[in-house]
């Protein structure tokens, strides 16, 4: 299985596409940097260097973070499922419930990584160019917050992923697979007053609110992870069912689909 793990992730990391992802995160945050700083302008209290990992990655979870996820997905499922390049790997010792697991893990730590460079990005931008926080107490706190939002914001990013898996493995082509990813995160994030009304409905069973309201991650990702730290027990709750779900629920349809007998052919 080691073995199997090193292969995937060195074979997804041979990309230079992947690699231009990692160069483009300083730049990125420095151009996050830059719209805070216009705020500042405007606001001398908008944000410090000491929120701005956090608020950085806010503007940029629920949209570029899910891209590159969508495309990560689609390389090492849909490319590999749909070009039969998966066959000579059935010809050696591995079954197929390794090679899906391993797949899934290697997307889940390239993620983190991406997360951690991502994030070591906008900590630089922010103590080279955005206002110094002097609170020493303050500076304890935001560093606590500060992983927790990066832990929980990788948690939504794991639950994407694994919806993601489940639409790659049922895409004709990588074209398909980033279409209807990218259907979905804008569906998300453009026609959100629609399930939002829905969940009115339940106004009176705050878990079915919240659950309905938080169904679809990339509005969870702008919105739901502050509401997690209001800590309101039937807000963590809906959005830990949401978590699960998402890793159970998905990952087994797209497990299912890759072990099927005749998906080769």
């Amino acid at each position: 299985m080691k073995t199997l793990l090193y292969c995937e992730f060195t074979r997804l990391w041979q990309r230079r596409w992947l690699w231009l992802v990692v160069l483009s995160s300083p730049i990125l945050a420095y151009i996050t940097g830059s719209y805070f700083l216009w705020l500042h302008a405007i606001d001398s209290s908008a944000v410090s260097d000491t929120l701005f990992p956090i608020v950085g990655l806010r503007e940029n979870l629920h949209l570029i973070c899910n891209i590159v996820i969508a495309a990560i997905v689609a390389t090492i499922f849909t490319e590999e499922f749909r070009g039969g390049q998966l066959r000579l790997l059935f010809l050696r010792r591995f079954t197929r419930g390794q090679i899906f697991f391993s797949k899934l893990i290697v997307v889940y730590l390239s993620v983190f990584i991406l997360l951690v460079v991502l994030g070591l990005s906008l900590w630089g931008v922010g103590e080279l160019r955005l206002p110094d926080e002097e609170n020493s107490v303050r500076l304890s706190l935001a560093f606590k917050y500060t992983i927790l939002y990066y832990l929980l914001g990788y948690a939504t990013l794991v639950c994407i992923g694994s919806l993601f898996a489940f639409i790659a493995m049922y895409s004709k082509n990588v074209t398909y697979a980033l279409g209807i990813c990218m259907a979905y995160i804008l569906a998300a994030l453009l026609f959100d007053g629609f399930y939002l009304k829905l969940a009115a409905l339940f106004s009176g069973i705050p878990y079915i609110h919240e659950l309905i309201s938080y169904m679809l991650i990339p509005y969870t990702q702008r919105v739901g992870l502050d509401a997690s730290f209001s800590g309101v027990a039937t807000t963590n709750g809906a959005l830990l069912t949401i978590f699960i779900l998402h890793v159970t629920l998905f990952n087994w349809l797209a497990y299912r689909r890759f072990v099927a007998d005749d998906y080769t052919y």
